[in-house]
């Protein structure tokens, strides 16, 4: 159903403009934010893409960051920081959490609980 009159005016001059502002202006709510979030990942994809099989020089950039980070001086630094990233989580949660064991066991105070009797019915 088209709209007419004065309504159809408001609702078209509502709409963004997402044309160059050297063309007729053209408002359309063909983009929206289903349209952008597709266009974004179109972009994202090609980008990907283009990281892991465009070429710079004899090899794609994938290839140039693996060997970056499978040197042994980065695979050192991994490791170092994993050991930093654990002694830190375990100092973290030794403030947090203190331990619960008592430094000393409680005593026992001689107290016997005491059971009910129970009644002496055949079944």
């Amino acid at each position: 159903m088209a709209r007419t009159g004065p309504a159809a005016c408001f609702y078209m001059h509502d709409l963004p403009v997402y044309f160059p502002t050297w063309l007729p202006p053209v408002r359309c709510a063909v983009f929206g934010i289903a349209g952008r979030r597709v266009a974004e990942a179109v972009v994202a994809l090609f980008a990907l893409l283009g990281f892991a099989f465009v070429p710079l020089g004899r090899k794609t950039a994938l290839e140039h960051t693996l060997g970056i980070f499978t040197t042994p001086a980065a695979i050192d630094a991994w490791h170092e920081l994993g050991d930093a990233t654990s002694r830190l989580r375990d100092k973290l949660f030794a403030t947090v959490m203190p331990s619960r064991v008592a430094t000393e066991p409680l005593a026992p105070t001689g107290a016997k609980p005491e059971l009910p009797r129970l009644h002496d019915k055949k079944h």
